[in-house]
Order: structure tokens, then C-alpha cells, then sequence
């Protein structure tokens, strides 16, 4: 075998030990895994954590494994839950019950949103707000946030310690009328 077969096949023997093989075979202990070695009728040496015909069986120590935490119980069934997790239909409502929707108001500079929740927000979960389709800082239930004159949205989530939305409240759509100073006829700033 020339230099040049050697290096390819030590190539090949490393990026095939350090993908990890996910198959069966090397979801053991992690102490001995089984490498078959073996060359095709064009030269090209392969390998394999299945036999082949005429393959050289190799035992590697120290084989990097995987095992992959137990998957979550999809359905707990009625009225029980996980202390890891609460059922998504945990909330009879959520919506936002500042501002009204439609609601105009006047002379502000800052505006709260406040969501409420039957029954009162659980542990471990949090309100989320969106105010104009961006995600405001914070976690509820109550946010304080600078406006500008015009229209503006809200609406908001509740998610649950996984990031999972297990409530999500209707859009509630504000107006802000703020004084201006290029109107010579407003009484709050006279000329």
C-alpha cells in the first residue's frame, strides 16, 4: 500500500470515528465499539460498522456514544400533569385587558399593556408581549413601554418553561393622539 493509501484510509478511519456512526451498534456502553475494514476491487479501503465479505474486524476502545434523553409523554391524559410540564389547555382565556381595543389615548408619552389569565398565570410560566409585531423585554403579566402618536397593536403569549405557547391572546389595536408643536393653534404649547 503506497503513502499516499495509507493517508486516505487513516483519513477516512478518523472522520468515520469522529461522525460517531449513529447506528445501533454504537449506542452501547462506550467502552468497545466494532469497526469492519475492508478494500473493494478498485483499491478504496472502507469502513463500516456492519460486516462485509472478506472485512477485517477492528475493536476501537473509547468510541464516543450518544443516547438521547427519554422522549416527553405526548398525551397525559385528562386532568394530569407532569411536574416537568403542564397540559397546553392549562388556560380557560388570556387576553389583554389594558388597553381596550380601540381605545384613544391622550397626551401619553408611555403606555402599560396588562394581560390576564384564567386561572392566574402558573409557575413557571411567563407572559410574552408584542407590541407592533415586535417582542417586548419583559415577562408580563403588566408592561410599560414608550409610544409615539399614531396606531399601534398588541397582543401577547404564554409559554410555558419549554418556550411552548400554551395561550395566545387576540390583537388589541390603541391609538395615541400626542400634542404637537407644529400646530400654532394648540393649546398646550401657544405661540
Amino acid at each position: 500500500m503506497s503513502s499516499v493509501s495509507r493517508l486516505i484510509a487513516r483519513t477516512a478511519l478518523t472522520a468515520l470515528l469522529c461522525a460517531g456512526l449513529p447506528a445501533a451498534g454504537w449506542a452501547g456502553t462506550g467502552t468497545h465499539s466494532t469497526v469492519y475494514k475492508w478494500v473493494d476491487a478498485h483499491g478504496v479501503i472502507h469502513y463500516s460498522d456492519q460486516p462485509h465479505a472478506n472485512a477485517t474486524k477492528l475493536s476501537i476502545r473509547g468510541a464516543q456514544t450518544y443516547a438521547p434523553p427519554p422522549p416527553m409523554p405526548a398525551d397525559l391524559g385528562a386532568g394530569q400533569s407532569s411536574p416537568r410540564t403542564r397540559p397546553a389547555h392549562a388556560y380557560s382565556s388570556c387576553d389583554i385587558v389594558q388597553p381596550r381595543d380601540q381605545q384613544m389615548l391622550m397626551n401619553v408619552y408611555r403606555a402599560t399593556a396588562v394581560v390576564s389569565t384564567q386561572p392566574a398565570l402558573l409557575p413557571g410560566n411567563r407572559v410574552q408581549l408584542f407590541l407592533d409585531g415586535r417582542r417586548m423585554p419583559g415577562a408580563g403579566p403588566a408592561f410599560t413601554f414608550p409610544v409615539v402618536r399614531g396606531q399601534h397593536s398588541v397582543s401577547a403569549v404564554v409559554v410555558n418553561g419549554y418556550g411552548q405557547i400554551v395561550c395566545e391572546t387576540s390583537t388589541v389595536t390603541f391609538y395615541v393622539h400626542q400634542p404637537s408643536i407644529q400646530n400654532p393653534h394648540n393649546p398646550v404649547h401657544p405661540h
